[in-house]
C-alpha cells in the first residue's frame, strides 16, 4: 500500500447517514472515471466516522480532469450523450428491479436465494452509482460546462442579469422528476369532485404505494399512507389544487416555448444548442439517477433486514458493510462483530493509484494523519454557485440530518453540508438553501429549481461560518451569502 502523495487535498463531499453499503463513490472516483475516460484521480480517501462519511481528493487533479473532459465533449458531444443515455437505462432497470423487489417475501428466502437477489441489486446499484461520477467531473465541485456556456452567452452581448435568466431557461429540464410527478398527481387527486369516495380512497392508497419512498433517503423510514391522506385533505380544503395544477402545466408549456424563443432569437449555433441540451440532460439524469437509487434503498431494505436477522446483526451493522463482506457472511455464516463495529466507529477507504483498501483502527488513523487540509479563515461572506436565482434575507437554521428538522421554522434559510430527500419537508418551507458541497447537479440545486427557491451551493464552509439565528442575505444570482451585521 502506497503512502499519500497528493498535496492539495480538499473535501469533495460530506454526507450524513450514508454508509459503505450505499456509497460506491470510492469505486466510481477510483476506477470508473479512469475506465471510461482513460485518465482519472491518482488517490482518493474516504473517511467514515459513525454516521458521517467524507471524501477527499486532489483539487488540482479534479479541475484538470474536468477541463480535459470538457475539451473532449466540445470536440465530440456524442461522448457525453452516450454516457447519459447509459445512465438513463441503468436507472430505468434499477427502477424495474425495485418494483419486482416490492413483490418478494424476503422473510422466506434461503441463503442461496438471498445471494441471488443481493447480486441482482448490487450489479445495477454499483454501476449506476459508480458511472454517475463521470458527469460529476463537469458539474460537481466543478462547473466547467456551466462556465463555458455562460461565457458563450456573454459573448452574445447579454448583460449579467439577462445572461442568468436565459441560462436558467435553457438548462432547466423539461422532463419532470419523480417529486414533480408526485406533486402533480397529488394535486389532481385533491381536485377530484368525488373526494372522499371509496374510489378516491383507493386512488390515494395506490398513490402511497407508488411514492412511499419519496423521502426515504439512505435508510428510511418510508412515508406512511396517513401522510398522503393528510396532504390530500389539506390541499382539498384549500380549494386551489386544480388551479395550482393548471399553473404548473402552463409553466411547463411556457418553458418549452421560452427555450425555442431564445435559441432562435440569439441564433445559437448547432454545437452550442447540443451543449445546452446536454447540460439540461445532466441535470435531469442526476435527479433520475438519485430517484432510482433512493427507490431501490426502500425496496432492498427488507432483504437487508432478513440478512441482519439471520446473522444476529442490526440493520445499521449491515449498512456499514460493503457488498463483498455481505456475500462472505452469507456464504460462510461467520460474523466478525468487532470488525463491523470498528467500521462504524471509524474507518477509511483508501485508493492508492492501484487498489482500494478498507482500513480500521491504527491503519485508518495513520492515513488520516497524512491528510494536509487547508485551514478555515474567519469570514462573514462566502461565494458559491447559483443553484436557482433569487435574493432573500432571513434567519439561519443549520440542519444536516432529518433528526434535526424539528427545530426548523417556516421561512428560515436552510444551511446544510448537503441535502438529501429526507430533508424535503423543511426544504419546502425554506426561504432559501445554502450548502457546503455541490454543483448544479446536487440535490439542493435540483429541488431549488423545482420549487423556485433561491439557492447557493458549493460554498465549502457555510455550516462552519453561519450558525442558528444568524441573519444572512442570500444573493443567488451572484452566488454570494453574507451575514447582515
Amino acid at each position: 500500500m502506497k503512502n499519500l502523495k497528493v498535496k492539495d487535498w480538499f473535501l469533495y463531499g460530506e454526507w450524513v447517514n450514508i454508509s459503505w453499503f450505499h456509497s460506491c463513490y470510492m469505486h466510481g472516483l477510483s476506477y470508473s472515471i479512469k475506465k471510461r475516460l482513460g485518465y482519472g484521480l491518482s488517490q482518493v480517501v474516504t473517511i467514515q466516522e459513525k454516521n458521517v462519511q467524507k471524501i477527499y481528493i486532489s483539487q488540482s487533479e479534479w479541475k484538470n480532469i474536468g477541463q480535459r473532459y470538457l475539451n473532449e465533449v466540445i470536440k465530440n458531444p456524442k461522448l457525453l450523450e452516450n454516457l447519459l443515455l447509459n445512465l438513463r437505462h441503468l436507472a430505468d432497470k434499477l427502477k424495474i428491479l425495485s418494483a419486482q423487489f416490492k413483490k418478494v417475501d424476503f422473510s422466506k428466502l434461503s441463503s442461496k436465494q438471498q445471494l441471488t437477489q443481493l447480486k441482482k441489486f448490487h450489479e445495477l446499484h454499483h454501476d449506476l452509482w459508480a458511472y454517475g461520477q463521470v458527469p460529476n467531473i463537469l458539474e460537481f465541485e466543478n462547473s466547467f460546462l456551466t462556465d463555458y456556456l455562460k461565457n458563450y452567452l456573454s459573448k452574445l452581448g447579454l448583460d449579467a442579469k439577462e445572461q442568468s435568466k436565459i441560462f436558467q431557461i435553457l438548462i432547466t429540464p423539461r422532463e419532470l422528476s419523480e417529486a414533480q410527478q408526485e406533486e402533480r398527481a397529488m394535486l389532481a387527486l385533491a381536485a377530484k369532485i368525488n373526494f372522499g369516495s371509496k374510489s378516491h380512497t383507493t386512488a390515494i392508497l395506490n398513490h402511497w404505494k407508488k411514492y412511499s419512498w419519496l423521502h426515504f433517503g439512505w435508510t428510511g423510514p418510508s412515508l406512511l399512507k396517513e401522510y398522503f391522506i393528510d396532504v390530500c385533505a389539506g390541499l382539498h380544503k384549500q380549494g386551489r389544487a386544480g388551479e395550482i395544477l393548471q399553473r404548473l402545466k402552463t409553466e411547463s408549456r411556457l418553458l418549452l416555448k421560452d427555450k425555442k424563443f431564445w435559441i432562435k432569437k440569439l441564433k445559437v449555433d448547432d454545437l452550442h444548442q447540443k451543449l445546452f441540451c446536454l447540460l439540461e440532460e445532466i441535470l435531469f439524469i442526476k435527479a433520475h439517477r438519485m430517484d432510482a437509487l433512493f427507490r431501490s434503498y426502500e425496496a432492498s431494505q427488507p432483504l437487508l433486514s432478513k440478512i441482519a436477522r439471520d446473522h444476529h446483526l442490526s440493520l445499521s451493522q449491515i449498512y456499514n458493510l460493503y457488498y463483498d463482506d455481505l456475500v462472505k457472511i452469507i456464504k460462510t455464516n461467520k460474523v466478525d462483530v468487532d470488525y463491523i463495529n470498528e467500521l462504524i466507529k471509524y474507518s477509511v477507504g483508501y485508493f492508492d493509484s492501484n487498489n482500494i483498501y478498507l482500513l480500521t483502527c491504527s491503519q485508518a488513523k495513520k492515513i488520516f494523519k497524512q491528510l494536509i487540509l487547508p485551514k478555515i479563515k474567519e469570514v462573514n461572506e462566502l461565494r458559491g454557485q447559483c443553484g436557482y436565482l433569487g435574493k432573500v434575507k432571513g434567519e439561519v437554521c443549520v440542519v444536516n440530518s432529518s433528526k434535526e428538522m424539528s427545530k426548523f421554522k417556516d421561512g428560515q434559510i436552510l444551511v446544510s453540508v448537503v441535502t438529501d430527500p429526507s430533508l424535503l419537508p423543511i426544504m419546502k418551507k425554506a426561504a432559501a438553501f445554502v450548502t457546503n458541497q455541490g454543483g448544479l447537479t446536487c440535490h439542493a440545486a435540483i429541488v431549488a429549481r423545482e420549487l423556485k427557491i433561491p439557492c447557493v451551493i458549493g460554498t465549502k464552509i457555510a455550516t462552519q461560518v453561519f450558525k442558528d439565528g444568524d441573519m444572512i442575505e442570500v444573493d443567488a444570482e451572484n452566488g454570494i451569502v453574507k451575514k447582515i451585521i
